[in-house]
């Protein structure tokens, strides 16, 4: 807020007192003035790395108090006396939380198949609001340790940058047994996305004790929000991301812990990335980058077995014929973990590299966008 003030250069104080009370009766009605301003939208040229807590319930339909484009914030009850929120140094890790399902009918036009994408439902429960109660609860505590923090719905700003992205999911199963939680990072994994990965998967387990559920799907690997390579609304190719399944809605145990126990929850998240980024080393950029693999197909005219585990003695998860692609994503020990497509069938297993080769022959249509 401006306040006047009155400086003497040699002016006599008989014309000094009548401006005074001039100027203080100006003060007043400015008072009156930033008081009202106080309680509006702050712009968000003044906030652009600031993002409020959510309040109690899902803000609504309209996307003005999320982060879109640019992050903004919103003012409630600002004292006139309090200086606007100023740019956080970029010194300072920024990390953002999307909501699972979150306003997918604002998804843009590229992603458009999404848009009726809700989620998992179990009686009065959805899962997007068992989703934003989880993310409140993560944003708050990352507040509390000086993280920066974005909160975002299913639309991802284009080319999104932070130290980590974590989208909060909540799975279900035709089968109310199945239980446990997973993560997953994209088919092409850098070695941040992969340690984000690790931290969060060590620390969610000690602070919730649920299983880990080994059955990654397509849909998380593939999921929109990583496929940077194919969609604009995505994050970054540097951005460490991963995708959580916090639980199974329709397992009542692990209902009963989301809904009930909803900080232990949060906190396993939070303590993960908190220890990711106690551990990364900031000043590695290679990390960030993730791999690149030709696409392969079978050496022999035959076609190649795809196993369920680096080992040729492990169970076959699809048979890929000579003339399948082969979409390898992560190297180790003489093996690639691949994608496979052959006709409807879709699968992720290993194969030898020695008995692939490299192929330049065009990709398959590529599968439409996926949301988990």
């Amino acid at each position: 807020m401006r306040r006047s003030t009155i400086q003497r250069y040699g002016v006599s104080l008989m014309i000094v007192l009548p401006i005074m009370f001039v100027l203080i009766a100006l003060g007043s009605q400015s008072q009156t003035s930033d008081a009202d301003i106080s309680s509006s939208t702050i712009s968000s040229n003044d906030t652009q790395s600031e993002v409020t807590e959510w309040p109690n319930e899902l803000p609504p339909t309209s996307t003005s108090e999320v982060v879109t484009s640019e992050p903004s914030a919103v003012a409630t009850a600002i004292s006139t006396s309090t200086p606007l929120p100023t740019t956080p140094k970029a010194s300072l890790p920024r990390v953002g939380i999307q909501v699972g399902h979150w306003q997918t009918e604002a998804l843009p036009d590229e992603l458009a198949r999404l848009r009726t994408s809700v989620g998992a439902i179990v009686g009065e429960y959805t899962e997007t609001e068992v989703n934003a109660s989880i993310a409140q609860r993560v944003v708050a505590q990352l507040q509390n340790e000086g993280i920066i923090v974005d909160l975002l719905p299913a639309t991802i700003p284009p080319a999104y940058e932070a130290d980590a992205f974590v989208s909060i999911h909540a799975d279900g199963s035709t089968s109310t047994a199945t239980n446990g939680f997973k993560l997953a990072t994209s088919w092409r994994t850098s070695r941040a996305s992969q340690q984000l990965h690790d931290a969060i998967r060590n620390e969610y387990a000690t602070a919730t004790g649920l299983p880990w559920d080994p059955s990654i799907t397509v849909n998380m690997r593939g999921y929109y929000a990583f496929s940077y390579y194919r969609f604009t609304h995505t994050v970054a190719r540097t951005t460490p991301s991963v995708i959580v399944e916090m639980g199974f809605l329709t397992n009542p145990s692990d209902r009963a812990m989301m809904l009930n126990e909803p900080d232990r929850i949060a906190s396993g998240i939070t303590q993960g990335i908190l220890r990711y980024l106690r551990e990364r080393d900031p000043h590695d950029r290679e990390a960030l980058i993730p791999p690149e693999f030709k696409t392969q197909r079978s050496r022999s005219a035959e076609g190649v077995t795809i196993r369920s585990r680096p080992d040729e003695n492990a169970s076959s998860t699809i048979f890929a014929p000579a003339d399948a692609r082969i979409r390898p994503f992560e190297e180790r020990d003489g093996w690639y973990q691949v994608f496979v497509r052959v006709g409807e069938q879709r699968a992720i297993g290993w194969v030898q590299k020695e008995l692939v080769v490299e192929t330049n022959d065009p990709t398959p249509t590529p599968l439409p966008p996926l949301d988990s």
